[in-house]
């Protein structure tokens, strides 16, 4: 009887060079993952660090610089109890327009200041009830704020001593005459043309010491 050989256990050509190129890929494979983790993006000194922000502290502006006069700037009780009453020895009020002239048509912008020239804090009833801006045209009184008032309101404001404080919002005037009984219906308009006024101010008793100046084209 014949048999068939034994089995030599010798492999075929083909599975030589699959395993040959399994091994030659898996190769491949390691030098790449080498690369990558030697030379990546960002790891050498050429890359600029992300930098952390530096905040730096900002110089706080004056209490009260831009606050209007019925505020607290200073952040004092708004009571008057811890300061005394302010009077014109201590307080200067100016008043202050946004120009100097005004093209026709152009409409004023009425502002006030106040400063706190003493020693010591003090307390100012800086309401709506307590201001007051009048227009004159040389002796003649044209226009006031009060002459048709809506809703008039106390506010006692604290004033630091060295403190200057100034109108939030300015009061536009419409460059017409006022009286308390022209508050309904139209008002004649004020001469222009070159005309000169004057705006004063006061607020709780205390009038401004100088008279702000411009003129109406």
């Amino acid at each position: 009887m014949s048999s068939s050989a034994p089995d030599s256990g010798r492999l075929s050509k083909q599975v030589y060079a699959r395993r040959r190129l399994f091994v030659l890929l898996g190769l491949v494979a390691v030098i790449a993952v080498i690369v990558l983790l030697i030379v990546q993006p960002g790891s050498t000194s050429d890359v600029p660090k992300a930098s952390v922000p530096v905040v730096t502290p900002t110089e706080t502006p004056a209490p009260g610089a831009s606050g209007a006069p019925s505020a607290n700037p200073s952040g004092a009780p708004t009571d008057g109890a811890s300061a005394p009453k302010c009077t014109s020895k201590v307080i200067v009020v100016s008043a202050i327009t946004d120009k100097g002239d005004y093209a026709a048509g152009e409409k004023p912008q009425l502002r006030m200041s106040i400063t706190n020239t003493g020693s010591e804090a003090c307390t100012i009833n800086a309401g709506t009830s307590k201001q007051s801006f009048t227009i004159l045209n040389g002796d003649n009184k044209v226009w006031t704020s009060t002459d048709c008032q809506v809703e008039p309101s106390d506010q006692n404001s604290v004033i630091e001593s060295g403190q200057t404080v100034q109108s939030a919002e300015a009061i536009v005037w419409d460059r017409t005459k006022s009286t308390a009984d022209t508050c309904e219906g139209n008002r004649d308009p004020v001469p222009a043309d070159g005309a000169s006024y004057q705006l004063s101010v006061s607020i709780d008793g205390i009038k401004s010491t100088n008279a702000k100046r411009f003129v109406l084209e």
